[in-house]
């Protein structure tokens, strides 16, 4: 266990949320030195879903500090102030902002921070006598602590995987190069907030008028973000602590039951594709010739190229049949998986299986990972336990006081208070046997 008294040098690889939210909560704490490694040469956050009117579904008061410290100086809050849009933002309000916003706010924390080291890609971890070495494309480091926050990456259906790059694309790459697709036949394939906001920003004509657009979700409808107070309380620290002490198969229902709570669609983006929809009926506006949006539908198969048949079935009737496209958005959501720089170190951790494809590092109730390396060397993963942590685990509801749990365990100490909110849902209650 750590001594109170030690300093503790951690390096954190990736520049997302996570780490970012450990670099500023561990600011004020003289025993840590902390340095995050990033491989982008600035910070991006999903930057090719910076689509126009994008929103988060979080409160911008879920920052990166606010939950585990309301006095930190790199709050929203604080951002706000330093950019003298704080009074605007309060009449404007601040119940949700854009997600270009949000990245601002990262960037201007990541400076504000001064820690990250960018263009630094890891290309190994492995461990040298009672430590890490860590690799990168530029140097080498040595670090007892280590902390992952590397993110997902997108989930890519099987039958697509060998289609052209620049044909059939994930959703968030959308951005990622100026794209002309003037009548081409586009299909949008997820019925989430990305399949959405991807299927929107192609009915407005933002890549051009298409000639025909068409989104499918194997979903019965599409569903909007479940939001209510209590299914909230699913994203308080309570529930995940729960969560973590159910068996394999609890978790897994629990999980297949909560999807709208984490991938409905914002309201305000269903209007916003209604309402361009009725404009488009009544002849208002440019868009494509021929529009379409098939529920309760999988798409399972593609054949030929440049047009693709994409074999469609409907999941009621059993029926398939082959759609037309030229133009393929994998809205499809994300998965965890072990990053290939761990290979040095893999088979001193335990992995667990995870629905959707996910492979999950295990890890206990702080984060840090089960592995079986010296005892002054600790890893831990951020944003990479959902199927152990439960749904807010890749989330931003709880980034902080995950971020806090980790600090509290590296440097053996309560820095942060990371015990259970207020809530109106117990979860940790138990029923006598007489009451049964």
């Amino acid at each position: 266990m750590p001594k109170q008294g030690d300093v503790h040098e951690v390096t954190a690889i990736g520049a997302g949320p996570a780490n970012l939210s450990l670099a500023a909560l561990a600011a004020p704490i003289p025993q840590v030195s902390l340095r995050i490694l990033e491989r982008s040469d600035t910070l991006r956050w999903h930057p090719g879903l910076l689509l126009e009117g994008a929103l988060m579904q979080t409160s911008p008061l879920k920052d990166l500090v606010t939950p585990a410290d309301p006095t930190s100086a790199y709050s929203f809050l604080a951002y706000l102030h330093d950019k003298r849009r704080l009074y605007q933002a309060i009449v404007r309000g601040i119940a949700s902002v854009s997600r270009s916003e949000f990245e601002d706010y990262l960037k201007w924390a990541s400076e504000k921070l001064g820690n990250v080291q960018f263009g630094e890609q890891v290309v190994s971890v492995e461990l040298c006598g009672e430590a890490f070495s860590i690799a990168t494309n530029r140097r080498s480091y040595r670090a007892h602590t280590t902390v992952l926050g590397v993110g997902r990456v997108p989930s890519i259906p099987d039958w697509s995987k060998n289609a052209p790059e620049n044909q059939v694309f994930h959703g968030s790459t959308l951005l990622g190069q100026r794209r002309e697709l003037s009548s081409k036949r586009v299909v949008v394939v997820g019925g989430g907030q990305t399949g959405a906001e991807v299927f929107l920003h192609l009915l407005r004509g933002a890549c051009g008028t298409l000639g025909a657009l068409t989104w499918v979700t194997r979903r019965a409808s599409i569903f909007a973000l479940e939001d209510s107070p209590f299914v909230n309380e699913w994203f308080f620290p309570q529930f995940g602590g729960w969560f973590f002490e159910q068996g394999e198969a609890t978790r897994r229902q629990i999980l297949e039951r909560q999807s709208l709570a984490s991938d409905g669609v914002n309201s305000s983006t269903l209007r916003a594709i209604y309402n361009a929809l009725y404009d488009r009926e009544v002849g208002r506006g440019t868009y494509p010739a021929q529009v379409e949006i098939r529920v309760n539908t999988t798409a399972e198969g593609l054949r030929a190229t440049s047009p693709f048949r994409l074999g469609l079935r409907q999941q009621a009737t059993g029926v398939c049949a082959e759609h037309v496209a030229d133009i393929i958005v994998l809205a499809t959501g994300y998965r965890t998986e072990i990053p290939s720089f761990l290979e040095p170190v893999a088979n001193r951790l335990s992995i667990v299986s995870a629905p959707g494809g996910s492979r999950e590092i295990a890890v206990e109730k702080d984060f840090s990972a089960r592995f079986d390396g010296p005892e002054k060397c600790r890893l831990y993963v951020q944003n990479g336990a959902r199927f152990q942590h439960g749904i807010a685990d890749t989330n931003l509801s709880l980034v902080p006081w995950r971020a806090s749990t980790v600090l509290n365990s590296i440097i053996g100490r309560v820095a942060y208070d990371c015990g259970p909110a207020t809530g109106v849902v117990k979860w940790n209650g138990t029923v006598s046997e007489s009451a049964c």
